[in-house]
């Protein structure tokens, strides 16, 4: 019997192992679940912060190129169920913030 297929299928389910593995380490609860994430969308830059019952994204596009959000500056208030959101908006930053009295509800 040849060993090839064998290693072949061994290196397989040891990969497949280590996927799912590494997707529940992904998911799993800690006291400590906020993160920043710092990042480019095209010319803008893109700071996300993220929390328990807490959600902030800030775009800020230089000059105001390459923006997605309407003209002018403008700024909205309103209820999304438990939460409270907030946008604010110029030509060059875009700023919407969610804050959540329950656990968990910021799924923007």
């Amino acid at each position: 019997m040849k060993t090839g297929p064998l290693v072949g299928v061994f290196i397989l389910v040891a990969t497949l192992a280590g996927t799912v593995q590494s997707a529940q380490a992904d998911h799993r609860r800690d006291r400590d679940d906020g993160r920043v994430e710092h990042y480019r969308d095209g010319p803008c830059r893109v700071k996300e912060i993220t929390d328990r019952g807490y959600y902030r994204k800030v775009i800020r596009c230089p000059d105001g190129r390459g923006k997605t959000w309407r003209r002018g500056d403008w700024h909205r208030d309103y209820r999304d169920g438990p939460c409270r959101v907030r946008i604010d908006a110029s030509r060059e930053v875009f700023d919407k913030e969610k804050v959540c009295r329950g656990r968990d509800h910021y799924d923007d």
